[in-house]
């Protein structure tokens, strides 16, 4: 078993002790196993597949009479009252992957339910946080950056004293700069039975500090949108976005560092509807990260940026990760056509919570993606063993295209300020003098 591997079943473990009662994540693709020859590459709940609502009474009866069998096949929740198209067919022990070959020979589209994950390699970060005594990594910029500019953080909320740190707190003057806010998760939430800090605590707050170093003056807000250690099942994101933006409004920016690989590598049907509704906003742009595999098959949503969700194809936008001296891609960073934009992504310094951890994670001394390693110092060399245990003091050093999402995001919003235009403009403009830079296989993009 590859460390990869071994990472993946680990972080699994978390995720279904995190699951309510009666719900269970399973490994894809096809074949995948601990000591199986076929690599783990997403988690999906078991027993399910998602189907289009039109087509829910339909694919049951196809299930039934294609695979018959003791279980009933049934359409899994109430029926939404017109914003969600697709719905959960509960398919008892019948093989979901041939549940989807023989619905898609039905005409009947359909999909396994991917859990979409804090975007990392195999279901955690890029690696795990380190303390941190500063300075701030990216540096704060200037005050009035992103004044003006509303910017929705859909990730794990915020710890409890994240205002704390001055550049997440509100102050006066010109311009006004409004607090960071959002869902905060109460103390005692953020710690296991032992006292430590629970894999993913900090992960929204970390982003929000990236970004408001980035652009002082905007407005965050930090929603928890992924309540399972971390992870949300497609269809529940889809809803969970739609109900934000319906009670809070369509930000300028959403900033979004989560995803997952696929099946088949096709489009997560969980989140048509959130996609259809964002191309009919043309003010509100998606930021998204890129994931930390460190290949080229599509994460997503991050990979809807080269999809034709609006006629001007600039409704997303996909964020890879630089390596520390900027000269490359990072090992983890996933790339590809697909990938929009690449920013720095390792140790980066910023806000995150107090209190003692424990890494879970195997020492290394090669990289997990090449050995030898592409360039010297990547951030898989790590010098803390598993088990080993470290105390934060407020902030982190952390690695992954999760935290070169809110860099792109910040610059993004401080163009928007700066240049009083909408998000997609901004974009544009920025990506008009983006520099080419060589991936690991030599690929320029």
């Amino acid at each position: 078993m590859t460390p990869s591997d071994t990472r993946f079943w680990e972080q699994l473990e978390i995720l279904n002790a995190a699951l309510p009662d009666g719900m269970r994540a399973v490994a894809g693709p096809e074949g995948a196993a601990p000591g199986s020859a076929v690599q783990p590459r997403f988690a999906h709940l078991a027993g399910h597949v998602l189907v289009r609502d039109a087509d829910a009474g339909r694919a049951a009866a196809a299930v039934q009479r294609l695979q018959p069998g003791p279980d009933a096949v049934r359409v899994a929740g109430a029926r939404s009252a017109g914003r969600i198209s697709t719905r959960r067919l509960a398919v008892g022990s019948r093989d979901l992957h041939r549940t989807v070959e023989q619905l898609a020979r039905e005409d009947i589209a359909s999909s396994l339910v991917h859990f979409v994950t804090v975007a990392g390699v195999n279901l955690c970060p890029g690696d795990e946080p380190v303390p941190s005594a500063g300075p701030l990594n990216p540096p704060l910029s200037g005050r009035d950056r992103g004044a003006g500019v509303s910017v929705a953080v859909l990730d794990t909320g915020l710890v409890h004293d994240y205002l704390d740190h001055q550049w997440l707190a509100g102050s006066s003057g010109i311009p006004n700069i409004p607090k960071v806010d959002g869902d905060v998760t109460a103390p005692g939430d953020e710690l296991d039975p032992d006292g430590l800090i629970k894999p993913y605590v900090g992960h929204g707050t970390f982003i929000a500090g990236v970004l408001r170093c980035v652009a002082p003056a905007a407005d965050v807000r930090v929603y928890n949108a992924f309540p399972y250690a971390g992870a949300a099942l497609e269809d529940e994101l889809g809803q969970t976005l739609l109900g934000i933006l319906d009670e809070h409004g369509w930000p300028d920016i959403v900033s979004l560092s989560a995803g997952t690989r696929t099946a088949d590598a096709s489009a997560l049907l969980g989140l048509a509807d959130f996609v259809d509704e964002l191309a009919a906003h043309p003010g509100t742009l998606l930021v998204a990260a890129a994931g930390n595999d460190g290949e080229t098959l599509p994460f997503w949503p991050a990979a809807f940026a080269t999809e034709p969700v609006n006629a001007s194809g600039d409704a997303v936008l996909s964020v890879g990760a630089l390596r520390e001296d900027g000269l490359g891609r990072a090992c983890f960073s996933n790339h590809g056509d697909w990938v929009t934009v690449y920013a720095p992504g390792e140790r980066l310094v910023n806000a995150f919570t107090s209190g003692p951890y424990q890494y879970g994670y195997p020492h290394r001394t090669t990289c997990r993606f090449a050995d030898p390693a592409h360039y010297p110092g990547c951030t898989c060399l790590a010098t803390l063993q598993e088990g080993d245990k470290a105390t934060f003091t407020g902030l982190a050093a952390w690695s992954g295209t999760s935290f070169a999402t809110p860099i792109v995001a910040g610059m993004i919003a401080a163009r928007m300020s700066q240049e009083q235009v909408s998000s997609r403009v901004a974009a544009a403009q920025l990506l008009a003098g983006r520099l080419s830079v060589p991936d690991l296989s030599g690929f320029l993009r």
